[in-house]
């Protein structure tokens, strides 16, 4: 391979992985719930949720994995594990919304749920309108959430 073509490759991947890595719309959002249930069912859910909360690629700047109880508990928080473990149930979104009770709500009538809200998007610290996709861990009471930004 030339040394053109190598470096018209590396700057056609480098920009790639660029953009997935910033990505964060509600196609994108649900990739990753759908990877995190896979997780779960690969590992078992205490497997899946000490990866969650490790980050790694379950935390993509804006996009990122939460794990909530239907009691309104957070199990895993892929960008901000200081919120493990805290009740979220009266959580309001910057608009107050209750958008962690609605999402529950949702969540168990129909196993699935798209929440908008006004949140701090973690890659720029800024409040922004965003989608909360989210999708009931079968047999679980339970959901895994992906939050993406607009």
């Amino acid at each position: 391979m030339s040394l053109v073509k190598s470096i018209a490759l590396a700057l056609t991947l480098g920009a790639g992985l660029a953009l997935s890595a910033h990505a964060s719309n509600v196609e994108d959002a649900k990739s990753m719930v759908d990877a995190a249930l896979a997780q779960v069912k690969a590992k078992g859910v205490d497997a899946a949720l000490g990866e969650f909360n490790a980050g790694g690629t379950w935390n993509k700047g804006g996009l990122y994995i939460v794990v909530v109880g239907f009691d309104g508990k957070m199990l895993a928080h892929s960008a901000n594990t200081k919120i493990v473990g805290k009740n979220m149930m009266e959580a309001k979104d910057a608009g107050g919304k209750l958008f962690v009770k609605e999402n529950i709500s949702a969540v168990k009538a129909s196993g699935i749920s798209n929440i908008d809200m006004r949140w701090a998007n973690p890659a720029t610290n800024q409040i922004a309108d965003a989608v909360m996709v989210s999708k009931r861990i079968p047999g679980q009471d339970m959901y895994i959430g992906s939050v993406a930004f607009k």
